[in-house]
């Protein structure tokens, strides 16, 4: 999945908790967007920089279960205050199926191997080209972005952030007009 769709999602997931449970009322969406993405922002950064060549994959250390559990203990028990951004980086599995994928979710305890895209068809020599690959390999994606930008059409109606003076609140306080 995308970037922007992981933090659609999330953030439309947000929206309705605070809404509807009147959970996090004062989280920051900027934030929440950063822990959405947390994963890969940690991930393809290593593998750029090394581990791709050695493991030809760039969903690693904190795409594994050992990562999500260590994420969500220390945010419910540790720093409660913050277990909104927990539950946003633990959204990063969900959205990418992370679980369908053993050799890496169970990472080391299927071995020190994590999944290689290969055996989905949509391995490629480098790992600038993965998006495009994976996209142009498996249309079914497709359907998870453009959910993904209807989530995030949603919220720019919703929150009237069309509207310079809404948008500029949005940026700077992290937080949706209300």
């Amino acid at each position: 999945m995308l970037p922007q769709s992981h933090v659609a999602y999330t953030w439309l997931a947000l929206s309705v908790a605070q809404d509807k449970l009147g959970v996090a009322e004062d989280a920051d969406y900027r934030l929440v967007a950063l822990a959405a993405m947390g994963s890969d922002l940690i991930d393809k950064p290593l593998a750029w920089a090394y581990f791709y060549e050695r493991y030809k994959s760039a969903v690693l250390f904190a795409h594994t279960l050992i990562a999500y559990l260590i994420v969500l203990t220390l945010t419910i028990w540790q720093f409660p205050r913050y277990a909104v951004y927990g539950f946003a980086f633990l959204g990063h599995a969900f959205l990418d199926r992370i679980f369908y994928f053993y050799d890496t979710f169970y990472w080391p305890f299927r071995g020190w191997r994590f999944h290689v895209w290969r055996k989905q068809g949509s391995e490629q020599e480098k790992i600038g080209n993965a998006y495009w690959r994976a996209f142009t390999r498996r249309p079914d994606l497709w359907g998870w972005e453009l959910g993904g930008l209807l989530a995030f059409a949603y919220l720019v109606w919703r929150y009237r952030l069309y509207k310079p003076g809404n948008l500029l609140h949005f940026a700077l306080t992290g937080r949706p007009p209300r």
